[in-house]
């Protein structure tokens, strides 16, 4: 999405760790508005990079490391060999680069595209006693780039801490690339503001305006669009929708569940007249995205209906993006996990979809 143009002179001078300062006519009107959605979208840029380097993921990997026999016995011994054996199963996805070292030799080093984020710590055998270290990430830059991107509407990119800003840039958050060394993540442009009456006001628009593009993502985005090809034509899926085998059908779609690419949380099939074949996976949940079932020979068995997202998931990456509370209704009440209105008036809310329909009120509070 493109930035706004205004008339006038904008004049946006970015200090410090992402500071943004704007200019214009008694810093009002037009370039004050501006400034605000500026400086809300560096505060989900910085968040984002919060994620990855201190988030859930993080905290998972580092656990299964130091709770790992298999990999100190390895370090210790100096074993390189054993030392990627056993990170290996580790890694489950969320490790996107580590590299393992005892002293100053290296004996691991998994991944190769450029990552963001770095985390070290210390590789300890069952004593306490320390044996060896790890440089770990679990973002790489195009995920960290590309979450950025979907999530402001701006162009972003990732520059040497000492370059300088590019043209058209309004805001920057300072991060380290991997294994080391000092970088800048720019962004360029970004959602065109609504302005509000109130700073407040414009910051809970553009945040609201965050929550419905992440809503988005998860509905209509290419990891979304890919996990449905995948169920749509897997052969086994397919035969249980045509057959209208239920059992058939929920074998298949626990299937999906332990494959942790997927990444699927519910998965609804009917037949080719509308009837409801099986439906498996959390009760909470939301985006359905859905699609045309087809047999061996082409001809249409049926339709698939999924999600990639439960609700309390969507709530805590807003919340972990953004900084505001969220409450979900649908018609028979609140979603559980919600934030608690306790009074307060939402500062933004739109309606998404329920699964697998129906209207799903979501209430952000700044």
């Amino acid at each position: 999405m493109r930035s706004l143009v205004v008339a006038g002179t904008v004049v946006a001078a970015l200090t410090g760790c992402g500071e943004v300062v704007a200019t214009g006519p008694n810093g009002t009107g037009a370039s004050a508005c501006q400034s605000t959605v500026d400086a809300t979208l560096r505060n989900v840029a910085m968040r984002i990079y919060a994620q990855a380097a201190h988030g859930p993921n993080v905290v998972s990997a580092t656990r299964r490391l130091a709770r790992s026999p298999a990999l100190a016995r390895a370090v210790e011994r100096g074993d390189a060999s054993q030392t990627r054996a056993a990170l290996r199963p580790l890694l489950k996805g969320q490790i996107h680069r580590i590299v393992v070292t005892r002293g100053a030799r290296v004996l691991a080093r998994l991944g190769t595209s450029s990552a963001l984020a770095p985390v070290r710590g210390v590789i300890s055998d069952t004593s306490g006693r320390p044996v060896g270290q790890y440089t770990l990430a679990v973002g790489g830059d195009a995920a960290i780039v590309g979450i950025i991107r979907a999530l402001t509407g701006a162009q972003v990119r990732v520059l040497a801490a000492t370059a300088p800003a590019p043209g058209g840039a309004t805001a920057s958050v300072a991060a380290t690339a991997f294994p080391s060394g000092a970088v800048r993540i720019w962004l360029l442009g970004g959602a065109s503001p609504a302005c509000g009456a109130t700073p407040a006001q414009t910051a809970a628009a553009t945040t609201g305006a965050i929550a419905t593009r992440l809503y988005d993502v998860e509905a209509t985005g290419p990891s979304t669009q890919r996990v449905l090809r995948h169920v749509a034509r897997d052969r086994r899926f397919a035969a249980a929708v045509g057959a209208d085998d239920p059992v058939a059908l929920r074998a298949a779609i626990v299937r999906f569940f332990r494959t942790h690419s997927l990444h699927v949380v519910r998965v609804r099939a009917t037949t080719v007249a509308g009837q409801l074949v099986g439906d498996v996976g959390g009760p909470f949940v939301l985006a359905p995205a859905s699609t045309a079932v087809r047999d061996a020979h082409g001809r249409i068995a049926g339709r698939v209906t999924l999600a990639v997202q439960d609700d309390t998931g969507y709530m805590k990456l807003v919340h972990g993006f953004t900084g505001a509370d969220v409450l979900m209704r649908t018609a028979t009440g609140t979603v559980p996990g919600s934030s608690p209105a306790g009074g307060r008036q939402p500062t933004f809310s739109f309606t998404a979809t329920a699964f697998p329909t129906g209207p799903l009120t979501v209430s952000l509070f700044n």
